[in-house]
C-alpha cells in the first residue's frame, strides 16, 4: 500500500496536465476573427433568379412575385431598428444609373459607394411554392429556396453567405431533424412561415447581420 499512494498521485498530476494542455489548445483555436468595420449596410430588394425563368408556369411565376413581396417585408420587419442598416425599395434602386440596376459583386461595390454603405445585402429567391391545403391536412407541403450574400463595398468580398432550401416533411420522416421540427409543432407551415424561419437561420449565422 506505501507504493499505491504516490503511484496514484503521479497519475493525478499527469492526468490534469493533459488535461490543462487540452484546453489550452482548445482555447487557442476558437478565437474569433477580427471583424471589419461596418458602419452602414445596405439592403436591395429581393430579386428573382432568372435562370429557368423559360419554364415555369404562369402559377410558378405568380407564386414567385407574390415570395417576392413577403421576403422584402420580413427583411424589413427584421432589420427593423437598426440605425446601422438601411433598406432601398426597388424605385431607388430602378432609379440608379443604369450598370446599377442589377447588383451583383461588381455592381454592387459601385451601389454601395454611390450609398455611402460599407456592405451590401443581396437576396435571390428561387422557390416560393405555397402549401395546398390546411395547416393540418395537405395536398402538398409549402417549399422555399432562397439565398443571400453580404459583399463589402471596398473589396468585393463576400463577407456571408447562405442558402436555405426548404420543403417541409412530415414530423418524424427524419430523426435527425426531429427536435428543429418539434419547435415548429405539428401543423404544415404556410410558405411565409417558411421563409420567416428560414432568415431567422440563416442571419444568425452571420456576425455582421446577427446584433
Amino acid at each position: 500500500m506505501r507504493y499505491c499512494k504516490p503511484f496514484s498521485l503521479f497519475l493525478s498530476a499527469l492526468t490534469a496536465l493533459i488535461l490543462l494542455s487540452g484546453c489550452a489548445r482548445t482555447t487557442a483555436q476558437v478565437q474569433p476573427q477580427e471583424l471589419l468595420p461596418l458602419k452602414t449596410i445596405l439592403v436591395l430588394p429581393v430579386e428573382i433568379m432568372t435562370a429557368g425563368q423559360s419554364g415555369r408556369t404562369p402559377k410558378e411565376a405568380q407564386q414567385l412575385e407574390k415570395g417576392q413581396k413577403i421576403v422584402d417585408t420580413v427583411l424589413a420587419e427584421y432589420f427593423s431598428g437598426r440605425e446601422d442598416i438601411a433598406l432601398l425599395t426597388a424605385g431607388q434602386r430602378d432609379s440608379l444609373d443604369k450598370d446599377m440596376t442589377r447588383c451583383r459583386t461588381t455592381a454592387a461595390v459601385t451601389i454601395c459607394r454611390t450609398n455611402k454603405a460599407d456592405a451590401v445585402f443581396l437576396c435571390t429567391l428561387q422557390r416560393f411554392t405555397e402549401r395546398e391545403g390546411s395547416q393540418y391536412s395537405i395536398v402538398s407541403p409549402a417549399s422555399v429556396v432562397f439565398d443571400y450574400k453580404l459583399i463589402h463595398a471596398e473589396t468585393g468580398q463576400i463577407l456571408c453567405s447562405g442558402i436555405f432550401n426548404e420543403t417541409q416533411q412530415p414530423l418524424l420522416s427524419d430523426i435527425f431533424q426531429f427536435f428543429k421540427k418539434a419547435k415548429r409543432g405539428v401543423k404544415w407551415l404556410s410558405a411565409e412561415e417558411l421563409v420567416r424561419d428560414g432568415i431567422k437561420q440563416k442571419i444568425a449565422d452571420c456576425a455582421y447581420l446577427n446584433k
